[in-house]
C-alpha cells in the first residue's frame, strides 16, 4: 500500500502543479494575457481559428442611430405614420411618450427610413451618428473564445485528481469563468442587436403650438441642450473611474462614455466648462430650477461626489431621466441615465446608484 503511493506520488505531484498553472493563468485579466492564456490551453502561436486578425482585413462592424426633430400638423397621425412605417420595415416601436419616438429597424434600411420620416414634416434638426464596434466585437468573440477553453482545460484537470482541495479550488475557478462566459455572451448579443437594428428617434412639434416658452431662455447651453433620448454632450476630458453591471454593452471606443441594457437603458458621460464656476451642489439646484417644469416629479439624489436629480416625464406611461453633476475645478462631468419605463428604473436603478456612488475622475 505505502509502495503505491509512492509511486503515485509524482503523477499527483505534476496534476497539482498543472491546477496551480491553469488557475494562476485563468485568473489574470483577459485584455493583459490573450497569449498566454491561449498557451495555457494549449494552443500555439499562430492560434488557428483564434488567431489576431488585423482590424482592416475585417467587415466593419457599426452601429448606426439617427434623431430628427420634426414641426408637424398633427402629432398623434404624424405618430402613426412613424409606427406604420416602423413595422412595415420589419422593425418596432422600442418606445413612444407625448412628443417622442423611438423605433428600431432594419440597419440595410437605415438612409432609406431616415430620409422617409424626415419627410413627414418641417425638419428643425437632424443628426445620424456612427458607432464602428468592430475591435470592440473582434475583442469579445476572442476573449470568449479563450474563456471557454480554458474551462474546458479546467474540467479535464478536474477528472484527474480526487484530491479536495484541489477539486474545491477548480470548481471555484470554473464557477467564475462560467460568469465571465455568461457575461462575454450577453454584451456580444447587445452588440449583435445595435448592429442589426439601428434606432431612430423622432421629436414632433405641434406646428400651431410653439416650442415650449422659457427653455431657449435657460442662461446655460449644456442644460438647455440636455435630453434625455439624444446625446448632447460630445467630449470626454481625462479619464473616469465607472463601472456598470456585465450586462451593460459599453462602447469602449467613443469619445463620450456610452453604455446601453437589453431594455433599452442608457448610460452617458460627457464633460463641460464650469461656467460660472460652481460645486456640484450649485449644479444640482440649477438643474432642478431650469428642467423641473418640463417633467412632473423630480427626487434629489446625493451618491458619492455625484449630485442628481431623477425627473418623471408627464407621460401617460412615463420615462425616467437620471441627471447628475460632479465639479472638477474647470471641468464638469455630466452622467445622464435614460430609464425607458418603470420596469426598467426597478431593475436598474439600485445598480446604477452603486455605479455613481464609485464614481471618481482620475
Amino acid at each position: 500500500m505505502y509502495a503505491k503511493k509512492a509511486e503515485e506520488a509524482p503523477m499527483a505531484e505534476e496534476i497539482r502543479k498543472q491546477v496551480d498553472e491553469g488557475i494562476k493563468e485563468a485568473t489574470k485579466t483577459y485584455e493583459d494575457q490573450f497569449s498566454k492564456l491561449a498557451e495555457e490551453v494549449g494552443m500555439k502561436a499562430p492560434v488557428g481559428e483564434l488567431a489576431y486578425v488585423p482590424v482592416q482585413t475585417l467587415e466593419r462592424k457599426r452601429v448606426y442611430s439617427g434623431y430628427c426633430k420634426l414641426r408637424v400638423d398633427s402629432v398623434e397621425k404624424t405618430k402613426n405614420r412613424v409606427f406604420t412605417i416602423a413595422e412595415q420595415s420589419g422593425g418596432y416601436v422600442e418606445s413612444s411618450y407625448s412628443e417622442k419616438i423611438v423605433i428600431r429597424i432594419p440597419a440595410e434600411k437605415f438612409s432609406e427610413i431616415f430620409n422617409t420620416i424626415l419627410g413627414l414634416g418641417e425638419v428643425i434638426h437632424k443628426s445620424v451618428e456612427t458607432y464602428d464596434v468592430t475591435e470592440q466585437f473582434q475583442d469579445l468573440t476572442t476573449r470568449l473564445e479563450i474563456a471557454e477553453k480554458t474551462r474546458e482545460r479546467l474540467y479535464e484537470l478536474l477528472e484527474k485528481t480526487d484530491d479536495v482541495d484541489e477539486r474545491f479550488r477548480i470548481l471555484k475557478e470554473i464557477k467564475r469563468l462560467t460568469d465571465e462566459i455568461e457575461s462575454i455572451k450577453q454584451k456580444i448579443e447587445m452588440i449583435k442587436k445595435l448592429i442589426s437594428l439601428s434606432r431612430i428617434t423622432v421629436e414632433l412639434i405641434p406646428r400651431l403650438v410653439q416650442e415650449r416658452e422659457g427653455k431657449e431662455k435657460i442662461p446655460f447651453d449644456w442644460i438647455r441642450n440636455m435630453d434625455p433620448l439624444y446625446v448632447s454632450l460630445r467630449n470626454l476630458k481625462g479619464k473616469i473611474n465607472f463601472e456598470l453591471s456585465g450586462d451593460f454593452a459599453v462602447f469602449e471606443k467613443e469619445v463620450t462614455f456610452r453604455a446601453e441594457s437589453a431594455e433599452g437603458t442608457r448610460v452617458r458621460i460627457g464633460t463641460t466648462h464650469n461656467e460660472p464656476a460652481g460645486d456640484s451642489g450649485f449644479w444640482q439646484k440649477a438643474l432642478s430650477y431650469y428642467l423641473s417644469d418640463y417633467y412632473k416629479e423630480t427626487e434629489e439624489l446625493e451618491l458619492g461626489e455625484v449630485k442628481g436629480i431623477i425627473f418623471t416625464s408627464k407621460d401617460t406611461k412615463p420615462f425616467y431621466y437620471l441627471a447628475g453633476v460632479v465639479s472638477k475645478k474647470d471641468t464638469l462631468y455630466i452622467i445622464e441615465v435614460f430609464f425607458p419605463d418603470k420596469a426598467a428604473l426597478y431593475k436598474r436603478l439600485d445598480g446604477i446608484k452603486k455605479s455613481l456612488g464609485g464614481f471618481s475622475v482620475r
